[in-house]
C-alpha cells in the first residue's frame, strides 16, 4: 500500500516543482528568459558606423544601432563619446527609427564623467526583450593629434558593455591618403586585422561578432602636410560681445559719469569742522579700529579726559567731564559713555576682549552719520555692468555646451565664478576708495594686488572648465575681458557733491600737514604750543602721522598738559615721548578690537576606453552602458 502511494506523490511534486521554474523563468510566459547577473544587460544586433572626415580633424559620426534589451530592469542605454584627450563634440543628435522612419526620442546629454560627453538615451518604461533601432549623429574634432600625418582613431569604442553582432565601420577620407592599419581585440592589442577594404578614399571595415569590451582602431596615414587642426571660433563671439561692453563702459563713463578730480585747496580749518573719527571715515570709506582710538587723543585735547603714563604697557585713562558737551555726535556719547562706564578711570587692559561690541557700535553709527558717499544712480550702473562682466565668464560655458553641443546639456558649474567677481569688484571698490588716503604708489600697488588675484582665479577658470567646452586660449581671454569689464566698471562710481566738498576740506588740511613750510609752522606753533598735540589724532587717521612728527624733530616740544604720570616731565624727550604715543596708539587699536576665544564645542574633528597603445589607443571611440 505505502508503494502504491508513494509514487504518484513524487511525480506530483516534481511536475508542480517544474510548472513553477517553467513560470519563474519565463516571467509569467510571456518573456523570453535572459540572465540575472545584469539587470541592465543588453547587446547589438546590429551596429553600423560612418565617420566623414575632413583634412583639418573634424569629422561627422553617424551612429545606426539596432539594440535587443536582454536585462531584467532595463530601460535604455547611455553613449559615452571620449573628450579626454582635447576633443570637442558638437551638435549631438539622436533620434529612433521605426519601420525606416525616424521619429522622437527621450534623450538627454551630459558630462556625468569628465573625460566623456554622455547621451542617455529612452525613457522610463522597462524594455526587457524588445529590439530598437537609433540613430546618434554628432561632430567631432580633433584638437591634438598624436602624430602630425597619421590619425589615430578608435572607429568602435573599447568600452562597451554589450557585445556587438553585424558590425559595418566606413571611414569616409580626406585627399592625402596613403594607407591604414586596423587592430580589432580587447584595448592594448597589436595584432592587425587585415580584412578592411579601400575604396579609393572610402574604408569600409565588417565583422559578424566583436566581444564586449573590445573595440577596432585604424592608423590612417597622409602625407606630408595634409593633416590640420581646426579652433572652435564660436566662444570668440562672446569675446566680440566683452569686447563690446568694454567699449559701452568707457562710453557711459565718460558721457555720463565723468566726475573729475576733487579740488584741493590746504587749508587748516578742517579739525574745526570734523572729529578725526569722521574725518577717518570720510578719507577712505571705513572706520577703522584704529580710528576709534584717535577719539582718546582728540577728547585729551579739548580737556575731556587725562593720560596716565606712570605705567606704559597698561595706561590709565581718567575722565575729566561725566559726559560730553551736548551736540556731540551720538557715537561720542556711546564711546565715552562706555569707556567709563565702570568709574572715573580705566585701564586699557581691562577693556581687553570686552570693548569690542562698543566699537562695532561707533563705527556703524560713524558709517550712518557719514552720509551717502557715492551717487546712487553712478554705483547701480557700476554693479549691472560688473555683473555683466562676471555673466561673461560665468554663463559663457553654460549658454556654448548648451548651443554647440545640446541643448540638453546643462553646464552650470562656471556660474560659481560669480564668487569671485564679487569678491574682485568689492576690493577694486575699497582701493578706489581709500585712493585719498594713499599715495599713487600704494594705489597703484594695491591695484596690482587684485590684478593677480584675478589671475588667480582665471588660472583656476582655466583648470575647471572644461577644455572640450572651451579651449584654453579663448578661456583666458574670457577671464581677462570679463575681469577687465569688472574693475573698469568701479571707476563708474562718483561721488555726491556734499560728500566732494567734503573730501576737499580733508584733503586739502592733509595737505597742510604734509606741505607746510617751517617759518610758517613755527609760527603757528609759537601761537599755539599746543598745535603738534591737537593735529596728532587727524595725522593719525590721514596716515600721515610720521610726516607730522618729523615736522617737530627740530623743535622744543613741552609734554602735553593732558599726559601725567610722566617719567621725566622736567627733561621731556620729544622723540621718547613720540615712541610712547605710538606704542599707546598701537596698544589701544588692538585692545578695543579684541575679542574673546570661541568656545571649543568639543567636536573633533572601467573599460571605456583610454589613449595610448594600439588598439585603443586612437582619439574618439568610447562606449555604451546598459541602465
Amino acid at each position: 500500500m505505502k508503494k502504491i502511494i508513494k509514487l504518484p506523490l513524487a511525480a506530483l511534486c516534481a511536475l508542480c516543482l517544474m510548472l513553477a521554474c517553467i513560470f519563474i523563468f519565463s516571467g509569467g510566459g510571456t518573456r523570453t528568459a535572459y540572465a540575472a547577473s545584469n539587470p541592465y544587460s543588453f547587446e547589438f544586433r546590429a551596429y553600423s558606423v560612418t565617420y566623414d572626415i575632413n583634412a583639418d580633424l573634424t569629422m561627422s559620426v553617424k551612429e545606426d544601432l539596432t539594440i535587443l534589451f536582454t536585462g531584467s530592469h532595463s530601460t535604455g542605454f547611455i553613449r559615452d563619446i571620449p573628450v579626454n584627450a582635447g576633443d570637442r563634440v558638437r551638435n549631438v543628435r539622436v533620434s529612433q527609427i521605426e519601420n525606416g522612419n525616424t521619429v522622437a526620442v527621450d534623450y538627454s546629454v551630459n558630462n556625468e564623467y569628465s573625460d566623456f560627453i554622455s547621451v542617455d538615451i529612452g525613457d522610463t518604461s522597462n524594455k526587457t526583450g524588445d529590439t530598437f533601432r537609433y540613430l546618434i549623429e554628432y561632430d567631432y574634432a580633433i584638437t591634438k593629434p598624436k602624430d602630425a600625418n597619421t590619425l589615430y582613431l578608435n572607429a568602435v569604442g573599447f568600452g562597451s558593455e554589450a557585445a556587438i553582432h553585424n558590425l559595418s565601420v566606413t571611414l569616409r577620407l580626406p585627399d592625402g591618403f596613403t594607407g591604414a592599419e586596423c587592430y580589432a581585440g580587447a584595448s592594448g592589442t597589436d595584432k592587425t586585422d587585415n580584412s578592411f577594404t579601400v575604396n579609393g578614399n572610402v574604408l569600409t571595415y565588417q565583422k559578424d561578432a566583436l566581444s564586449a569590451y573590445n573595440g577596432v582602431t585604424f592608423a590612417l596615414h597622409f602625407g606630408e602636410g595634409v593633416l590640420s587642426t581646426k579652433a572652435d571660433i564660436t566662444p570668440y563671439w562672446l569675446i566680440i560681445v566683452g569686447c563690446v561692453l568694454i567699449a559701452a563702459l568707457v562710453a557711459v563713463k565718460f558721457l555720463k559719469f565723468n566726475q573729475g578730480e576733487v579740488l584741493v585747496v590746504p587749508n587748516f580749518d578742517a579739525k574745526d569742522k570734523f572729529d578725526p573719527l569722521i574725518m577717518g571715515k570720510l578719507i577712505d570709506n571705513k572706520a577703522a579700529g584704529s580710528d576709534v582710538t584717535s577719539l582718546i587723543y582728540y577728547w585729551a585735547n579739548k580737556g575731556y579726559l587725562k593720560i596716565n603714563l606712570a605705567d606704559e604697557d597698561d595706561i590709565e585713562l581718567i575722565r575729566i567731564v561725566t559726559t560730553l558737551p551736548d551736540g556731540s555726535p551720538d557715537y561720542q556719547q556711546v564711546m565715552y559713555a562706555n569707556l567709563f562706564a565702570r568709574g572715573d578711570s580705566v585701564r586699557i587692559n581691562s577693556l581687553k576682549n570686552i570693548f569690542y561690541s562698543t566699537v562695532e557700535e561707533v563705527t556703524r553709527r560713524v558709517n550712518f552719520a557719514a552720509g551717502n558717499i557715492s551717487d546712487t544712480k553712478s554705483t547701480t550702473v557700476s554693479i549691472l555692468f560688473a555683473i555683466l562682466g562676471g555673466a561673461l565668464m560665468g554663463l559663457t560655458p553654460t549658454l556654448l555646451a548648451m548651443f554647440t553641443i545640446n541643448t540638453s546639456f546643462i553646464y552650470l558649474f562656471s556660474l560659481l565664478m560669480f564668487i569671485p567677481v564679487i569678491g574682485i569688484y568689492l576690493l577694486a571698490r575699497i582701493v578706489r576708495d581709500r585712493s585719498p588716503k594713499y599715495g599713487k604708489g600704494m594705489v597703484a600697488l594695491m591695484y596690482v594686488g587684485v590684478a593677480i588675484l584675478a589671475a588667480a582665479c582665471t588660472a583656476l577658470y582655466v583648470l575647471l572648465v572644461p577644455s572640450h567646452i572651451i579651449e584654453i586660449v579663448p578661456k583666458i581671454i574670457i577671464c581677462i575681458v570679463g575681469f577687465a569689464i569688472v574693475m573698469l566698471s568701479v571707476t563708474i562710481v562718483c561721488r555726491t557733491d556734499e560728500y566732494e566738498k567734503k573730501l576737499g576740506l580733508i584733503l586739502g588740511f592733509k595737505d597742510f600737514i604734509t606741505n607746510v613750510e617751517k617759518d610758517k609752522l613755527e609760527l603757528m606753533f609759537k601761537n599755539n604750543p599746543e598745535m603738534y598735540y591737537e593735529i596728532l589724532p587727524y595725522a593719525q587717521v590721514l596716515g600721515v602721522s610720521d610726516i607730522w612728527e618729523n615736522k617737530f624733530k627740530d623743535l622744543t616740544v613741552a609734554p602735553p598738559q593732558w599726559a601725567t604720570g610722566y617719567s621725566s616731565p622736567t627733561l621731556f624727550d620729544y622723540v621718547v615721548f613720540c615712541a610712547v604715543l605710538n606704542r599707546l596708539s598701537s596698544n589701544m587699536s588692538t585692545t578695543f578690537v579684541s575679542r574673546p576665544a570661541p568656545k571649543s564645542s568639543g567636536a573633533s574633528g572601467g573599460g571605456r576606453g583610454h589613449f595610448g597603445g594600439f588598439g585603443g589607443g586612437g582619439h574618439g571611440g568610447g562606449g555604451f552602458r546598459g541602465r
